[in-house]
């Protein structure tokens, strides 16, 4: 993550730390799982307004895919 993302070890360490909750033990990634890194990211970086899931994900080709491969998203 520090090389691709180019952030510091700390950085790195800690948006780690707060993604990984997002996901299902599957991999899946639940619209709750954004919402939690989301308020999260928020308090961090001191943010009142309102941010919704598709502020900032795209989750279309996620469930696309998904129904493709016959796999339910939890």
């Amino acid at each position: 993550m520090t090389g691709w993302q180019k952030v510091d070890k700390e950085i790195a360490e800690a948006t780690y730390g707060s993604v990984w909750k997002a996901y299902n033990e599957d991999g899946n990634l639940p619209e709750d799982g954004i919402r939690l890194v989301i308020e999260e990211a928020k308090k961090a970086a001191k943010v009142d307004r309102q941010v919704s899931v598709s502020d900032v994900a795209d989750l279309s080709i996620l469930r696309e895919a998904q129904r493709e491969l016959g796999i339910k998203g939890k």
